[in-house]
């Protein structure tokens, strides 16, 4: 479990926005959307699920579960480069059956493949923002306010 600390900005309902330092870790993560960074440094505010009913002030940990990280990073990261692949292998198979350059088909196809797994990510990302999977929980109120 990745856990970072926090300070509470504001809460509405189940939601809670946490002023936070990024980290190396945000780089691997698809909830960057959830994320703003403040005045162009390493502070950003982070849009959370507030499990610990923090107030405006607290200061909290935010917690995303490892296994969340890992199909993450497999799915920004693996997917789009395996796609390319077996599209550029396609081509070559398929470029002679169609009289078509080996190496036009296999371009293309390749791009193809690389173009559709970004769509299928990015409606797999918004798939899971939906379920919450993906997005920091506050779990602990470190100080309150």
């Amino acid at each position: 479990m990745i856990s970072e600390p926090g300070i509470v900005k504001r809460a509405i309902g189940t939601k809670a926005w946490v002023v936070t330092t990024r980290s190396e870790m945000c780089e691997a993560c698809s909830s960057q959307g959830a994320c703003k960074v403040l005045g162009g440094g390493k502070e950003m505010e982070v849009e959370a699920i507030n499990t610990a009913q923090a107030k405006p002030g607290d200061q909290v940990l935010l917690t995303l579960e490892d296994q969340s990280l890992i199909k993450l990073s497999f799915l920004v990261y693996m997917f789009p480069i395996l796609a390319l692949i077996a599209g550029a292998a396609l081509g070559q198979k398929v470029g002679p059956l169609l009289s078509i350059n080996q190496e036009l088909a296999s371009f293309g196809l390749g791009a193809i493949a690389f173009g559709l797994a970004f769509l299928i990510v990015r409606k797999k990302d918004k798939t899971l923002e939906q379920t919450g999977s993906t997005i920091p929980r506050v779990t602990r109120i470190i100080k309150g306010e």
